[in-house]
């Protein structure tokens, strides 16, 4: 029994960092020369900064930070708008948030200005809310929204009103230099009519003097949205060179930056034991140096260690090393969650010796026999023979292998990483563990079965013939078939099932199917679904898309299912649910 001492493991939360000692990546000294930009650039108002980092690297930390330090400059104020939560009103919030940075003195004289244009009847119950708190400003700068907005001839006095009350509020010390800086978050995240309404905002409406914004965007995720908004027919390019003039590209963290950022958040989440310079740098580097997925690992770690109770036998280093393999070789991960292969770890390993030794040009016949026999491969003789033999003979047993294994028998950090798994006096109990448990397939980031069905996914019409021999047994409803059937009959398509060549071929002759999903492996045949396929084509009873699946993908299979025009062969739920929608979706289209 493991030792269950472990139970100080607690989450990291998700917060942009915003004082010293949390900025584990040292982005404080970006800050402080970025601060020093604006304000020794504050004579050169109005101009807009982005800084450019991918998701999840650290720009809302940095714009944190550059908001604290710039808040404890005299004469600059600040404000921070969230484009992602502003929602369809993304221009009138921000405007309204720079209004409310204006005193109450500009904001009484502006309304009076108003009062007296024609339209000034309408403003004469906002003098009554002139005299209230902060919560009546509030209250002052939404009623003025109310009327300035209600035409377009009204709005395009919006520059005017703004510039006007900024050049007041710059010159009320009597010396000019004040400035008011807005922060604009998360404008990558949004849909394109909200990134058009904020760029409208910032270059129609708030292009004035004394206003500087600093937006936190990445830079090709923008240009996606704004390559689907009618921006009339400018380039994604050319539009973000007309709405920022400074433009930041965070750079990656370095070798030093990143083990800091590693055992910092072991450190906060009390897993600092686990982690080692080795899986420190490993997990750094796969994880494409991104602080916000370093943090998601190992949340994932500590949300498994404090869920399933065999943990505290099997030990948290078993399961700091499972979830490497499940979230960076999905594929090899469900190799071994997979009932159907016998140990597909310790084929990994046989398979990269008898490899190196063939590289080699060494004969270790003992191992060859074992990792080629098991895949009914004729092993190499004792007998030394020429290279291109045994060349040849590894080409065969890498054409029966996975998929995955050839492409990572170069990989060291892989290679540990089962090697520690196999070394354990609990493997086995591990990997019974895993497939009875089995974390939840594979269906992408932030997505669930949930999320499949009611996606508003509509193939009412088509007919699908999915084919397993799990159909033969009972219960087979919570089976990933099961599941398939569910989640294609909440989609509104007919599905008829079958679990043998005799139910398949009288299922295909009776409904022409639109689609075909068929497993591989059926009634201890290595490759039914292949064969059986292709007898339905040369009969002519079915030519249509078919889409197989199967634990152990390999060469051969691929090439197998290539020649029968398969639409692929996947062992992952969500691309083979993706591959589907595909299907479906072109055939309803063209039929």
């Amino acid at each position: 029994m493991q030792s269950s001492g472990d139970d100080h493991f607690v989450v990291l939360n998700d917060e942009p960092v915003s004082n010293a000692e949390e900025d584990l990546l040292d982005t404080g000294n970006t800050a402080d020369r970025l601060a020093d930009l604006i304000v020794s650039s504050r004579h050169s108002t109005p101009f807009t900064l982005a800084i450019d980092a991918g998701w999840g690297m650290g720009k809302s930390s940095l714009m944190r930070q550059l908001q604290r330090r710039l808040d404890e400059t005299a004469g600059i104020q600040t404000a921070w708008f969230n484009a992602w939560t502003s929602g369809t009103n993304a221009l009138e919030v921000l405007i309204k948030s720079v209004l409310l940075r204006f005193d109450r003195n500009i904001l009484r004289r502006a309304y009076h200005r108003v009062a007296n244009t024609p339209r000034g009847s309408r403003f004469i119950r906002i003098v009554f809310l002139l005299t209230m708190t902060t919560l009546g400003l509030r209250r002052l700068v939404d009623a003025l929204w109310s009327q300035i907005s209600v035409d377009p001839k009204s709005r395009n006095e919006i520059h005017g009103i703004v510039k006007q009350m900024a050049q007041e509020w710059v010159m009320s010390s009597g010396s000019p230099g004040k400035l008011i800086v807005v922060f604009v978050d998360d404008l990558d995240r949004c849909q394109e009519d909200v990134v058009t309404a904020v760029c409208e905002a910032i270059k129609l409406y708030l292009d004035i003097p004394g206003l500087i914004f600093v937006i936190g965007y990445d830079r090709s995720a923008l240009s996606r949205a704004l390559q689907k908004a009618d921006t009339a027919n400018v380039r994604p390019s050319d539009y973000l060179e007309k709405i920022v003039q400074v433009n930041y590209h965070s750079p990656l963290p370095d070798q030093q930056q990143l083990h800091g950022l590693v055992r910092g958040y072991a450190s906060r989440s009390g897993t600092s034991q686990l982690f080692d310079v080795n899986i420190s740098h490993f997990i750094a580097e796969r994880t494409g140096r991104n602080p916000r997925r370093i943090k998601r690992l190992i949340n994932s770690f500590v949300l498994e260690y404090h869920l399933d109770g065999e943990w505290n036998f099997l030990g948290a280093n078993l399961l700091v090393r499972v979830l490497l393999l499940q979230h960076f070789y999905p594929a090899f991960y469900r190799l071994i969650t997979s009932p159907i292969l016998e140990d597909p770890v310790q084929d990994f390993l046989d398979y990269r010796h008898a490899r190196a030794s063939i590289m080699l040009g060494e004969l270790d016949s003992q191992n060859w026999k074992s990792i080629f026999t098991r895949y009914g491969i004729e092993p190499p003789s004792d007998t030394p023979g020429d290279r291109s033999t045994l060349l040849n003979a590894l080409e065969q047993l890498e054409q029966a292998l996975p998929e995955p294994m050839p492409r990572l028998s170069t990989e060291e950090a892989f290679t540990a990483t089962l090697r520690q798994l196999k070394d354990s006096s609990h493997f086995d109990r591990l990997r019974e563990h895993l497939q009875r448990r089995r974390f939840q397939p594979d269906l992408g980031e932030g997505e669930t079965e949930q999320q499949f069905t009611n996606d508003g996914t509509n193939l009412y019409g088509a007919h699908v013939l999915v084919v397993d021999d799990l159909f033969a047994q009972e219960n087979s409803e919570f089976s990933e078939p099961g599941t398939i059937v569910s989640i294609l009959q909440e989609w509104g398509a007919t599905v008829d099932t079958a679990s043998d060549f005799e139910s398949m071929e009288r299922s295909a002759r009776r409904r022409n199917p639109n689609l075909i999903i068929s497993d591989i492996n059926r009634h201890e045949r290595e490759n039914a679904g292949l064969e059986d396929l292709q007898i339905l084509r040369e009969k002519n009873i079915y030519t249509g898309p078919t889409i197989f699946y199967v634990a152990r993908i390999t060469g051969a299979r691929r090439d197998w299912a290539n020649e029968l025009q398969a639409i692929g062969i996947t062992n992952d739920f969500n691309e083979m649910l993706e591959w589907t929608k595909m299907s479906l979706e072109n055939s309803l289209t063209y039929r």
